[in-house]
């Protein structure tokens, strides 16, 4: 797992210091508040295909109510790994692995808007000009300056939905996320 966060530790990295987080180098995003994203508690195992060929395996839990969303990450075993909690543009984070350096948690936030949120709301925190937000039946493509950044394919009723799956072409990085049944 510490590994598989080495690897993302690009897409989280500073950037705090802004009022945007980037989804990828060159790819700002402003979050946008709760209330514009769908009300659900979720459970999901997140799957994670690393460029090495190798798979991590982690459990989500996603809240989104009341004005608040929350992401608690966690070990197949239930070990917490990390808590992210998003209020207005306000976030923090719990982060109870050891890991390199500043961690900006909005970017775990802004990654589930991008996956979760009406197209609208995500195409309002583009915040270059270069990029864009297609949506074309299941699947959402974030693009810079054409080229895909993000391919999101999404599976199942609307939010939470069935399946989704994450593809950085860049990073050589595939993420499925499956809803687990109550």
């Amino acid at each position: 797992m510490k590994r598989l966060l080495l690897l993302l530790f690009p897409l989280l990295l500073a950037g705090c210091r802004g009022p945007d987080v980037h989804l990828a180098p060159g790819v700002p995003f402003r979050l946008r508040p709760p209330a514009q994203g769908p009300v659900l508690f979720v459970n999901q195992e997140v799957t994670f295909q690393l460029p090495d060929g190798k798979v991590e395996t982690a459990l989500a839990t996603v809240e989104n109510r009341d004005g608040h969303l929350i992401v608690v990450a966690g070990s197949p075993m239930g070990q917490t790994l990390l808590v992210v909690k998003l209020e207005g543009r306000e976030a923090t984070a719990d982060i109870r692995i050891p890991i390199p350096g500043d961690l900006d948690p909005r970017t775990l936030a802004a990654l589930v808007q991008l996956c979760l949120w009406p197209a609208d709301a995500v195409r309002e925190g583009l915040a270059n000009p270069d990029t864009s937000l297609v949506e074309e039946g299941g699947t959402r493509t974030l693009l810079r300056k054409g080229k895909p950044v993000w391919v999101i394919t999404r599976e199942g009723r609307a939010p939470p939905f069935r399946r989704i799956v994450l593809e950085n072409p860049s990073m050589r990085l595939k993420v499925v996320i499956r809803t687990l049944e109550e």
